[in-house]
């Protein structure tokens, strides 16, 4: 259960320590955003928080695009519950709901769809479906503005079963279509090298990374590290499809949750 005061005054002092943690709802602009948004202090009385973005998302509110809600640190909400939890998320996060029902996710935890829903409404006040919704939105997003991958790619890579469907969804979630999101860099293509960040909740100073990790989506696929500032690193994905793309995202996060962080030399 979150603590309203407690996290407006992680907002009020845009604490870098709470992103993450929860996500901040404006009532007056029908926007969520990250602790640490730069936007001008909202009135207590016109905001809500939530433990998810899947559930300020349920709760009728949109990204902010300032803060860029898509490209916060896995919540701790749901690092603390459940190991079937975590795992679901797992899943989710990887592209699992593309291609099989909630029927099949709670099969393969070992329970039933029902009792995963309830474990799901209890953790993180939405329901795997919702999830999965705001992952696709949250990918597509990211993908958006770190690439050059074509909309078209991006829509499917996303895990929309069409283009249109997508630009429905986008247009409904921002008021406007993915193009206008898209930053001026060229010419859409392919062949561009895919690179995108990864943010980590880290409860130390510095990361030590592998240069260099193999990914189990294809195989040849792989990930550089290009660079690690604070708590975001930067990887370039080789040999990953687009449709592959959420699978190598997922893993290279769990993949770096498990390197133990050190203090830097001093």
């Amino acid at each position: 259960m979150l603590d309203d005061d407690a996290c407006y005054s992680h907002l009020a002092r845009r604490d870098p320590a709470a992103d993450g943690e929860f996500f901040v709802a404006v009532k007056t602009t029908g926007i969520y955003c990250r602790p640490i948004c730069p936007a001008r202090l909202p009135l207590r009385k016109n905001v809500s928080f939530f433990r998810t973005a899947a559930e300020a998302h349920a709760n009728g509110f949109r990204p902010c695009l300032r803060c860029r809600p898509e490209s916060a640190p896995d919540s701790p909400a749901w690092l603390g519950t459940l190991a079937s939890v975590r795992r679901a998320l797992n899943l989710i996060d990887s592209g699992f709901l593309v291609d099989h029902d909630v029927d099949a996710l709670a099969d393969t935890l070992g329970m039933t769809a029902r009792h995963l829903r309830r474990l799901f409404m209890k953790h993180l006040g939405v329901g795997p479906i919702e999830v999965e919704q705001v992952r696709r939105l949250h990918l597509a997003k990211k993908l958006i503005h770190e690439t050059g991958l074509p909309i078209t790619e991006i829509a499917f890579a996303a895990g929309y079963g069409s283009l249109r469907r997508f630009n429905e969804v986008f247009l409904n979630a921002f008021k406007r279509p993915p193009s206008s999101l898209r930053k001026k860099r060229g010419a859409n293509s392919s062949a561009a090298p895919l690179i995108v960040s990864v943010a980590l909740r880290l409860d130390r100073t510095s990361l030590r990374t592998p240069d260099h990790l193999e990914l189990k989506v294809s195989g040849s696929a792989s990930a550089l590290i290009r660079s690690v500032k604070g708590t975001t690193v930067t990887v370039e994905l080789v040999n990953v499809a687009p449709r592959d793309i959420a699978t190598a995202i997922s893993e290279i996060k769990q993949r770096l949750h498990s390197h133990r962080p050190s203090f830097a030399a001093r």
